[in-house]
Parts: C-alpha cells; structure tokens; sequence
C-alpha cells in the first residue's frame, strides 16, 4: 500500500471501513464526486482534505499519503486497523490478554 497513489489507499480504506463513497463524503463535509475523483487519481486533495479524510478512516495523514512507521507484513496491518476500530474497553481487555499471552508463552530462562 505504501508505494499506491493515495486515491487507491483512500479507496482501499474506504472499504476496509465498509463505508461507501457517499458516506465517506459525509464524514469529510466533502461530496461523492470529489472523494471520486480523488480515489480515480483525476483530483488532488488539499492538506486540509487529507486531514479530513484521515480523520474520516481513523488512521495519520502520514499513513494516507503512505508514509510507513516501520515495516509491517499485511496482516499485522489489518490487526492494528482492527485495533483502531475497538472501543477503549475492548482495547485495554486486548492489551490484557496479550500480556497474558506473552508471559505464557515466554520462553524459560536457561
């Protein structure tokens, strides 16, 4: 994703979301035809769109525009995304259960 024309990762947010164009429009205070012409490549957004539309699919401008943090394999990608997605007591009884995971699994000291 990080090598995509950002209408192509708008696009493919947009649907990880499950939202439609129209919805994603609402969500910006933009119009379908622009977030249309965004995603087809034949509109460039402003920073300010950017920001909404980030806003909108809850990830960093800097992940829009397919800056990348660090090197992560797709499906831990779609991990953090459904992280995201969690409401804040889904995500520290997560965070619980992964430290449980971890110590369980922890290999001995030798």
């Amino acid at each position: 994703m990080q090598d995509e024309p950002i209408g192509r990762r708008v696009a493919a947010l947009r649907e990880e979301k499950g939202l439609s164009q129209s919805a994603l429009a609402r969500l910006t205070g933009s119009s379908q035809s622009a977030i249309s012409q965004i995603e087809s490549g034949d509109r460039n957004p402003s920073y300010d769109t950017i920001r909404q539309i980030a806003r909108a699919l809850d990830v960093t401008p800097a992940h829009l525009v397919g800056a990348s943090v660090e090197s992560l394999e797709a499906h831990e990608l779609a991990h953090f995304r459904l992280l995201r997605s969690l409401p804040s007591e889904a995500v520290n009884e997560l965070t619980q259960f992964a430290a449980y995971l971890r110590h369980k699994h922890r290999k001995p000291n030798t």
